[in-house]
């Protein structure tokens, strides 16, 4: 019984480790793509909670899925040119349509 209480906590904390790894790249593009629609005059204030996002190439490129003001589905990609800075796409850029995804998060 004691190991069932020590695993427990253990394989947790391992989940939650895992789900972090590109925290910082998915909090860079919720700001940029908020940004991006300010720029447009869209009301819409992505969160997190609101949005999915798939990560690819070890965070080289974050692709952003939502719903926009009007309830229709948007898609906008990230690539990283340098480190830490990020260039938006419309769509997916040729040269990495054929990568696998390394990280999903859907919330919406």
């Amino acid at each position: 019984m004691k190991k069932l209480f020590l695993t427990f906590p253990i394989l947790l904390l391992i989940l939650s480790a895992c789900g972090s790894q590109y925290d910082p790249e998915i909090e860079q593009v919720i700001e940029l793509e908020n940004e991006h629609l300010s720029d447009l005059g869209d009301d819409v204030n992505l969160t997190r909670d609101t949005t999915n996002f798939y990560v690819y190439a070890d965070g080289g490129y974050v692709e952003i899925r939502y719903d926009n003001s009007a309830g229709e589905e948007q898609q906008a990609v990230y690539e990283e040119v340098d480190e830490d800075n990020y260039e938006r796409h419309d769509g997916m850029p040729e040269e990495a349509e054929n990568l696998t995804r390394e990280y999903e998060e859907e919330n919406k």
